[in-house]
């Protein structure tokens, strides 16, 4: 294994051989803000026994200013003031596109709809090689939220467990932690800009979501309409109610509150951790407003907590806490325990990575299948059809029958999946790999690669087999994160 160097090769406390330093930037775009921020990362080994790079320290060096997502009637994205805020933001850091060695562009709710995602993209195609573009569904948004505001760190360095709420303008995300591990995420139809008023206090935007906590208080209102400081602050309280309730376990306010199913009853906390927009009224950071609930909901949201007697931790991030980059690093992999068919469509780039848990309990057929089709109904809507690797996390494995139930388990998980809902690879911990792709390659002819370790927040590059060595070149990139 080996990591991609760009610069800086000196020796570095807490680094443990090769290690490098990287200029990052992370770019978030979704349906109510956009932002940037850039980082510098110390990319490298813990110590002598570690086999992955890991982000050592990590350093934001820039954060641009905040901006509404700039859409034009029907929810359609408007390029030019987006790509204003990108090359702005990079003048103002005096950076070159070519002097950011990885990148991460995160594109969630109304802009991750595949025409405005196209044009999102189109404003990186030059980066292709080196940036992520990933379109993120709620659950990949809950995950992020759940890392950028500290979160998972400080329930893994303390042992706890813990709720992080990340509340922005069309949704909240909720993620439930337990000692650095997530084990489960929601997510519904709540946030600050389901309503939006202009100067006057006239309707410029209403939401769904917005009709239905209207209806709830029984008024009926359209765009036009004047919603008063009084009505803005009942809204809110109505929303605020809403979400811990479900979070308790009552039932949603009304059908359809939920955008991906509910985390069910949830163990003792240690305290809850809030993220996104609405943070920042939470927090005391903002007291500005911008013509949504924003102020009235962070308000009425601290207030249910404290009266549910929810312990509040203060996070690292608020409206930020998204990716500030990707780190990157290539893994060079054996030709003894890889499988690639010839037919195998190789390079292949920027694969999201999606973890399929197995322990070997028996019967590991069922389970392995089980487990296999859980992942991928797991998906977000908004990345299915997109090309995709699936990782299986497994202990050390228990002998070469296990290993074959495991390959007849996924053989049976595959065979009701249509062609572009299949992986373009499986990727195993331990040396399986030549193995279970033989055991496949009779069916399903796709690459197998093993002796990597993956998460959820990777994305890889899969090079062609190098002549005469028999190994194939994988670029890891890792979503990075400021806490």
């Amino acid at each position: 294994m080996s990591i991609t160097t760009h610069s800086h090769g000196h020796d570095h406390e807490g680094a443990v051989g090769p290690h490098t330093h990287l200029t990052s930037v992370g770019i978030d775009i979704g349906s109510s803000t956009s932002h940037l921020m850039f980082s510098q990362l110390l990319i490298g080994y813990p110590s002598v026994h570690k086999r992955k790079p890991i982000v050592l320290e990590r350093k934001v060096i820039a954060r641009s200013p905040i901006l509404l997502t700039p859409f034009s009637e029907g929810w359609n994205i408007e390029a030019g003031p987006l790509r204003g805020l990108i090359d702005g933001t990079f003048k103002e850091v005096g950076l070159t596109r070519e002097q950011v060695d990885t990148g991460a562009v995160i594109i969630t709710g109304e802009a991750a709809r595949r025409d405005n995602a196209q044009k999102i993209a189109e404003l990186f195609a030059d980066e292709a090689g080196r940036f992520v573009c990933a379109t993120a569904g709620p659950t990949l948004e809950t995950i992020m939220a759940a890392h950028g505001s500290g979160a998972v760190s400080k329930s893994c360095e303390g042992g706890l467990t813990l709720v992080n709420i990340d509340i922005g303008g069309g949704t909240t995300k909720i993620s439930l932690i337990e000692n650095g591990r997530i084990r489960g995420t929601m997510a519904v139809n709540a946030g600050a800009r389901l309503v939006a008023y202009d100067s006057v206090g006239s309707l410029v935007r209403l939401e769904k979501g917005g009709r239905r906590f209207l209806e709830a208080l029984g008024l009926k209102l359209d765009l036009g309409a004047m919603i008063s400081e009084e009505l803005r602050d009942r809204l809110a309280s109505r929303m605020a109610e809403a979400i811990f309730d479900v979070l308790s376990g009552q039932n949603p306010p009304w059908e359809g509150f939920y955008v991906t199913p509910g985390l069910g009853e949830l163990p003792p906390l240690d305290g809850i951790m809030f993220s996104g927009g609405v943070s920042e009224y939470i927090y005391g950071r903002e007291d500005s407003t911008f013509g949504d609930l924003g102020p009235q909901f962070g308000r009425e949201v601290r207030k249910e907590a404290e009266k549910r007697a929810f312990p509040i931790l203060n996070s690292g991030e608020g409206i930020r806490a998204t990716v500030i980059g990707a780190s990157q690093y290539t893994v060079q992999l054996s030709g003894e325990t890889i499988f690639v068919p010839e037919c195998a469509n190789l390079p292949a780039r920027n694969l999201r990575v999606f973890v399929v848990p197995v322990d070997w309990e028996p019967p590991v057929i069922e389970r392995t299948e089980a487990a296999v089709k859980k992942a991928l109904g797991e998906r977000d809507p908004e990345v299915c059809g997109s090309p995709f690797v699936l990782a299986f996390s497994t202990p050390a494995f228990l002998g070469y029958g296990a290993i074959q139930d495991m390959a007849r388990g996924i053989d049976r998980a595959f065979e009701t999946l249509a062609a572009e809902d299949r992986p373009v690879a499986l990727v195993f911990v331990h040396n399986v790999a030549s193995v279970i792709g033989g055991i496949l390659a009779a069916k399903w002819k796709m690459p197998c690669i093993d002796e990597v370790t993956l998460s959820e927040l990777d994305f890889i590059d899969i090079g062609e087999v190098v002549a005469e060595e028999g190994f194939v070149p994988v670029v890891v990139k890792s979503l990075a994160f400021g806490v």
